[in-house]
């Protein structure tokens, strides 16, 4: 029973768009013990965090639509009381607006996919606000699918292998989703998780109490850096410090480039984590919404004399995916960058 609502589970906290969902069949959901699973699994007050209530009765009247279509004897076949209920309360509640969805910061649980090697899902909370528009035009308050794929690039052994150990830093984090999972998940000495903008920075700081879960050190450090100016040396980042400045292993960054605009402040960014951070590794996954712009990155690599070497990883095809959900119907890569040698 448990893998027939597992995807479904992991689905509906990561607040995936309800037609998308993947419902188990009818016959499945007639049984009592399906209903009660998915009532104390999804729909039960007592979950903290539980997804906004507009997210939750949209996905609560889907799944009794599907019972009650399945229903042929109604002296047999019946509705768990608790759903009932649940979508009572839910559809009593005020509705909000337009805006106020909009701009609603929520609480996203994402699932890693599931590895041979592992039995137990690996998650991580975030906090985003998927319609809010952020001064100066950034959408980093939200997981975007570059982020999702590089997720499940990391989340293999191949991947994980990367960083377990290592003195991690993120550039443009937004959410921190890529760091959190490093950090409780991934075995990383400590990953630093940077954005140019504050509130996105407190939202990750807000995040460590969801994926703090065990006593000792949690290894995330958020902290705000504006690419081309130093980052700074905070008493926070003191195991960063080696010799007079910070140091890293690796460098991970995730749907960077959306602008050609941006491209020389991040290549020289990309020097700047080279040669003053000891940077030895730069993991970058990209959407390939327009190729033109992501030529104009990678030019740009070479005539820095970068090592630029595209990474073997696919995403899993949507209808397959087990965890970190995210569309595949635009390419997306993921490569290593290395100073040259």
């Amino acid at each position: 029973m448990a893998d027939e609502v597992r995807k479904l589970v992991a689905q509906y906290f990561q607040l995936v768009d309800p037609p998308q969902l993947d419902i188990p069949p009818g016959n499945v959901l007639l049984r009592p013990i399906v209903q009660k699973a998915l009532y104390e699994r999804m729909f039960d007050e007592s979950l903290t965090p539980l997804p906004p209530a507009a997210y939750r009765t949209r996905v609560l009247k889907l799944i009794i639509a599907r019972i009650e279509e399945s229903i042929t004897n109604p002296e047999e076949d019946e509705l768990n009381d608790n759903l009932m209920d649940a979508l009572g309360m839910l559809v009593a509640q005020p509705k909000a607006s337009s805006l106020e969805l909009a701009q609603q910061l929520s609480h996203v649980k994402y699932t890693a996919p599931l590895q041979t090697s592992s039995t137990n899902d690996r998650e991580v909370t975030t906090i985003e606000s998927r319609g809010l528009i952020l001064s100066g035009g950034t959408t980093g308050n939200r997981t975007w699918e570059a982020a999702l794929h590089l997720g499940s690039f990391l989340a293999s052994p191949a991947g994980e292998a990367l960083v377990r150990g290592k003195r991690v830093i993120e550039l443009g984090a937004g959410t921190g989703f890529l760091s959190l999972f490093c950090a409780r998940h991934l075995g990383v000495q400590g990953v630093v998780s940077t954005d140019r903008e504050p509130v996105l920075i407190e939202n990750m700081r807000e995040c460590v109490r969801f994926n703090h879960k065990y006593d000792g050190i949690f290894p995330f450090y958020p902290a705000v850096w504006d690419w081309g100016t130093p980052l700074e040396k905070t008493e926070e980042l003191e195991s960063f410090v080696e010799g007079d400045g910070l140091r890293f292993d690796v460098a991970l960054g995730a749907d960077l480039i959306y602008d050609t605009d941006i491209i020389p402040l991040l290549l020289s960014t990309v020097r700047d984590l080279f040669e003053n951070y000891h940077v030895e590794q730069f993991i970058i996954s990209a959407t390939l919404r327009n190729e033109k712009t992501f030529q104009t990155f990678l030019d740009g690599c070479e005539s820095n004399s970068f090592e630029v070497e595209l990474l073997p990883f696919e995403s899993t095809p949507s209808k397959m995916q087990t965890g970190f959900f995210h569309s595949t119907g635009i390419p997306i890569k993921t490569y290593r960058i290395l100073k040259a040698s």
